[in-house]
């Protein structure tokens, strides 16, 4: 496992994106950034040249990791673009918002009328990443939410088929020390070849190693 990366550029992006409807109110997620962090961390030390793009985070992300921060879907999107023809990996682990107001407020929106919001939707970046580096080894993340085995396996073959994802990690946060913030997960990895590999409740610093593993294989 050791220096298994280097020589090699990872790129991850991380945390929930934030769509603002005024000033100071807006629609997020609860994505920590807890599985991005264990990720940055587990490419560090296998000796990647390393960069996050960081979105909203519950987590300390140490200063030593080369790190880009913004708020919005649209502006996460921009620069996945702009980086990704240049990177070896991608790891999109951020919680990037399906929909994004239409207008944005100047002024903060006054709480005693009945308000009702329009919303467009945000591009899938993903599914562009192999337009841009065909290279690239892609790994997405699909959370469902009360679905069956059956249904979560269709929701990773989906996203390999319409965005060339190399490796899915799919998981259901329904799941008892699944949910956003938890410090574990159960996952199933979906390779791009049909391969599937069943990975009980453990901690999100076993996980990046073992989907690291699955990475390196590839590689």
């Amino acid at each position: 496992m050791s220096k298994s990366l280097i020589g090699r550029k990872v790129l991850i992006n991380l945390g929930g994106t934030y769509e603002p409807i005024d000033p100071i109110r807006g629609i997020s997620n609860k994505s920590s950034g807890k599985m991005g962090l264990e990720l940055a961390k587990e490419a560090y030390i296998r000796g990647a040249d390393l960069t996050l793009v960081v979105a909203n985070v519950d987590v300390k992300i140490p200063s030593i990791f080369n790190q880009i921060h913004l708020e919005t879907s649209s502006q996460m999107n921009e620069c996945i673009k702009k980086l990704i023809p240049e990177y070896d990996v991608f790891i999109a682990t951020a919680a990037i918002s399906d929909f994004e107001p239409i207008d944005m407020e100047d002024s903060k929106i006054s709480s005693s009328i009945n308000l009702m919001l329009e919303f467009k939707p945000v591009e899938k970046i993903i599914r562009n990443i192999k337009d841009l580096n065909k290279d690239v080894f892609l790994v997405g993340f699909k959370a469902q939410y009360n679905i069956s085995e059956n249904e979560l396996m269709e929701c990773a073959r989906k996203q390999i088929e319409m965005a060339g994802t190399n490796l899915v990690v799919a998981n259901d946060l329904s799941h008892k020390g699944c949910g956003f913030g938890s410090n574990t997960n159960e996952i199933i990895l979906l390779k791009d070849n049909g391969q599937s590999i069943k990975v009980p409740l453990s901690s999100k610093k076993v996980l990046a190693s073992i989907i690291f593993d699955e990475i390196v294989k590839e590689l």
